[in-house]
């Protein structure tokens, strides 16, 4: 079996990415995703709708939204009405909120929170009705099944999106140690709920940065211990050296540009990942990045240890990120055709 490989991008103009969406769909990519986070960006759904009519064959959907931001009935509707468009194409990944929380003053919602969130769309979609904060709510129209699947950051998270998701996208890194890891909590949580692990999709997020340096490559390993350090790092199979700084470099991370990061907060993130003495541990660990050759050796290591499908998140506007979709199309992907 070949490797997936998905991407997920910020949502700029919605034609421009409906463009692009139907070029990286035409180029072999398996699964497209939109960020979610209106304060910053363009409407996610909106894009994905341009999106859908602009593709015929890769799964979409927003990579990922959040329980906060939108009533379950909004978000199910939303789903429903893309899936008019795409049927059978559609997917709502799903976390407890980053900046598509934050900015409107929420703070991370609760693993209770996220699996009640999953119930009620289920509920929504496949019976047309639900319970949601103690009230009832409906939508009769959009009956269908859509996959649902969670973001996760740590063992908690991993094992709920076992238990009760369709997928997951685990961002605790793509060494082999970190795969497996993974993919045995995963396991965990399905076979807990009677099910079987090979039924949950199992999604790998790093960015990916052809023909960048590892050392440029830097502050996007940084980028990645906002979420993998705020809660601290117990059972998220980080050796023991490394403990106290990947702490202290998640502290310093500001959640409030997450998703649009500055230059200049790149490089101070970089630097203090160097002072920290982690920077070549977070970019063996998050970034698949150096030359199409160290590129490939990577992954294959990953696939080794169980990994069958890779998203690649980047954090750029048109028409950089186009181009970055294009580049590992051009070097990377036909070495997995």
């Amino acid at each position: 079996m070949r490797p997936q490989f998905g991407y997920s991008v910020t949502p700029g103009p919605p034609q421009g990415v409906a463009d692009e969406s139907a070029a990286a769909e035409a180029l072999g990519y398996d699964r497209i995703g939109i960020w979610d986070s209106p304060a910053l960006f363009r409407d996610p759904w909106v894009t994905l709708a341009a999106t859908a009519t602009a593709t015929s064959r890769a799964a979409i959907g927003p990579w990922v939204t959040n329980p906060l931001s939108r009533h379950p009935v909004v978000t199910a509707a939303a789903a429903a009405s893309v899936d008019d468009l795409a049927p059978g194409r559609v997917y709502i990944a799903l976390g407890s909120g980053g900046t598509g929380a934050w900015h409107l003053g929420y703070r991370t919602a609760t693993l209770a929170q996220v699996e009640a969130y999953v119930d009620a769309l289920r509920g929504l979609l496949e019976d047309g009705h639900a319970k949601w904060d103690g009230r009832p709510c409906r939508l009769e129209w959009a009956k269908r099944r859509i996959p649902i699947i969670l973001s996760a950051h740590g063992p908690q998270s991993l094992r709920l999106a076992g238990r009760i998701a369709d997928g997951v996208v685990a961002g605790l890194g793509v060494t082999p140690e970190v795969v497996r890891g993974c993919l045995d909590l995963v396991a965990e949580g399905a076979r807990e709920a009677g099910r079987a692990p090979a039924d949950v999709e199992v999604w790998f997020t790093c960015f990916w940065l052809p023909e960048v340096s590892p050392a440029d490559a830097t502050w996007a390993a940084t980028a990645f211990a906002l979420h993998f350090a705020r809660s601290g790092v117990e059972g998220k199979f980080v050796p023991d050296e490394h403990r106290d700084a990947v702490v202290e470099l998640g502290r310093a991370y500001d959640l409030i540009s997450h998703g649009a990061v500055s230059d200049e907060e790149k490089r101070q993130y970089a630097e203090l990942a160097e002072r920290l003495g982690v920077a070549d541990y977070l970019r063996r660990r998050f970034v698949f990045s150096g030359t199409a050759d160290e590129i490939e050796e990577q992954i294959r290591a990953a696939t080794a240890a169980g990994a069958q499908r890779f998203d690649g998140a980047i954090d750029a506007d048109l028409p950089e990120h186009r181009n970055r979709v294009e580049t590992w199309a051009r070097l990377v992907l036909p070495r997995f055709a």
